[in-house]
This record gives structure tokens, C-alpha cells and sequence, in this order.
């Protein structure tokens, strides 16, 4: 056990490093890494997590870049100590509900940036072996996505985009969407399914996994242009979602 306190899990079967980065994450978010605290040694890490070195340390290379962590020479590494909300807390009771359409909107519209050129990445340079993984991940999606708040649905959904990601054969498209899939917390997927009433919850799903299914073909069928394409339709829904659930009091722009 490192100093730390912390415990982490070997892990998922996304890819090795997009989970050490996952984990590590989640403990910043929810303060069991405080600003300044040091991280466990490589070696702590690699026996706590049973993975190589280089696992360790692509993943704490990528918590650098995401400016989360900073490596001290001949000290380790530590949680950096002027820490920006990196990843802001959505589901604070005490935001407006104004803050978090606005904060919600400028998520998606970070995630369109980043996915929309990932997607196209990924349908000229996915291998064939990863496309066979990510139709598995594909299945598990709609197979459970009739429980939104199933943890088997959520690990789906996330894997997915995760997948896609690595499929693009950039390490760093990963990380940074790993970045904004930490940055959604799961109030928000609560609050969608359950208000307001006027959203029709069957069509939801229905419309989630035609998304979904969109990305997936044109992935697997090496078409570029038709994978930014359906990655910006999933956008337009997740922006037109969000506005639904979170009723403007001003201009939506």
C-alpha cells in the first residue's frame, strides 16, 4: 500500500495507460489526491495497478500534459498544487442551474473539437483486431442501455469513445478524451432520464443507439468523412439534450 492511501484497481479493458489515467483522475476529483499530495512511486504503482513501467509511465506522462500532475526530478511525482478546476464539478448542488447549462454547452462544444477529427482518425487508421473490439463494446452498449444508471451501461458508453480514440493511433486523443469524459458527471445523466417529463425516454435510446451505430459503420467501413460527420450529428444531440433538460433564460448562444 503506498503512502498515498489510495487504492486502485487493475485495469479496464480499454487500454492500459487510458485507465491508469482514468483512476488516477477520479482520486483528484474527489479529493483523495489533495493538491501537493505525492503520487506513489513507478514501482508502487506498478505493483498496485499489475501493470509494466511503461504503462506507468505514458499514463503519468499524460496526467502532465493534461496539467494535472508534475514530475519533480530525483523526487517523484505530485498532484500539482495550483490546480485550476481542471475538471469542474457539474454537479455541485450550489451551481445555478444557468452555470451548468452554460459549463454543460462548453463541454460539448470541447468534445465536438476534439471527437470530430478522432472519429476521422480512427476510420483511416483503425486495425482490424480493434474494430472486433469495439463492435463487442458496441453490443454491451445497447444491450444494457435500457438502465442508464446500470454501471455496465456507463462502462460501455465511456469505452466506446475511449476505443475510438485509441483506434486513431494517437495516444494523447485518449488521455484528452478520457479528460472530458471525466468531466460529466453522472448527476447529469440522472437529471436527463428523469427531467423533464416531456423527453421521451424510449426514443431516447432509440436515437442514442442510432448515433452510436453511425459511428460505428462508418468507422468500420473506413470512411473519414462519414465519421466526422456522425460524430458531429452525436454533438448536435448531446447540445440539442443538454438545452432540453436545462431550459435558456437567455440567448441560447
Amino acid at each position: 500500500m503506498a503512502d498515498s492511501g489510495i487504492t486502485l484497481k487493475h485495469p479496464r479493458r480499454i487500454t492500459l495507460v487510458a485507465s491508469i489515467v482514468e483512476q488516477l483522475v477520479e482520486h483528484i476529483q474527489s479529493g483523495a489526491l489533495q493538491p501537493g499530495d505525492k503520487l506513489p512511486s513507478e514501482r508502487q504503482l506498478m505493483q498496485m495497478l499489475g501493470v509494466g513501467r511503461s504503462s506507468v509511465r505514458e499514463a503519468l506522462q499524460g496526467l502532465v500534459m493534461m496539467g494535472l500532475v508534475e514530475m519533480r526530478p530525483g523526487h517523484g511525482s505530485y498532484v500539482k498544487s495550483n490546480l485550476h478546476s481542471f475538471i469542474p464539478d457539474l454537479s455541485k448542488p450550489d451551481l445555478s442551474d444557468d452555470l451548468q447549462r452554460a459549463m454543460r454547452l462548453q463541454l460539448i462544444e470541447a468534445r465536438r473539437m476534439i471527437e470530430v477529427e478522432i472519429a476521422g482518425q480512427a476510420a483511416a487508421h483503425a486495425k482490424p483486431q480493434q474494430l472486433a473490439g469495439w463492435r463487442a463494446i458496441f453490443d454491451d452498449y445497447v444491450r444494457y442501455i435500457d438502465d442508464f444508471s446500470d454501471p455496465r451501461y456507463l462502462a460501455a458508453h465511456a469505452d466506446f469513445h475511449l476505443s475510438l480514440a485509441d483506434m486513431s493511433q494517437n495516444p494523447f486523443n485518449v488521455m484528452l478524451v478520457n479528460a472530458t469524459i471525466q468531466s460529466v458527471p453522472q448527476t447529469l445523466r440522472e437529471r436527463e432520464f428523469s427531467f423533464p417529463k416531456s423527453i421521451d425516454l424510449q426514443q431516447l435510446r432509440e436515437s442514442q443507439v442510432k448515433l452510436h451505430r453511425d459511428i460505428q459503420q462508418t468507422v468500420s467501413n473506413q470512411d473519414p468523412a462519414g465519421a466526422r460527420a456522425a460524430m458531429q450529428a452525436h454533438m448536435d444531440f448531446e447540445r440539442d439534450l443538454v438545452i432540453k433538460v436545462y431550459p435558456a433564460t437567455a440567448d441560447d448562444r
